[in-house]
């Protein structure tokens, strides 16, 4: 991973550079969506959404390092594409 701005918190030490991902409608299913990332090794980022004890409703974006960003988009396809195949596997069955 290239990182190619410095900035952070830590004198020396790098910030990588975060790009859009995705935009989801709430801080929940964007925490589901950093842990499925998280699992495969993506770092992530969210912006909006207020969090706290009362997080606040409407569009959270989920941010990824810029050099991980095509492998978290195949993840998000590969992810939309069995659910797809899971739906239509329990309409089959309900038919039956």
């Amino acid at each position: 991973m290239r990182l190619t701005t410095t900035g952070g918190s830590i004198p020396g030490v790098s910030s990588p550079v975060m790009i859009p991902l995705t935009t989801v409608g709430s801080s929940f299913e964007a925490r589901v969506l950093v842990a499925r990332l998280g699992a495969d090794g993506i770092l992530t980022q969210i912006r909006g959404g207020g969090d706290g004890t009362y997080p606040l409703p409407g569009p959270v974006q989920v941010l990824v390092v810029v050099d991980q960003a095509d492998e978290a988009r195949e993840l998000l396809m590969a992810d939309q594409v069995e659910a797809l195949f899971d739906d239509v596997g329990q309409e089959t069955f309900e038919d039956i």
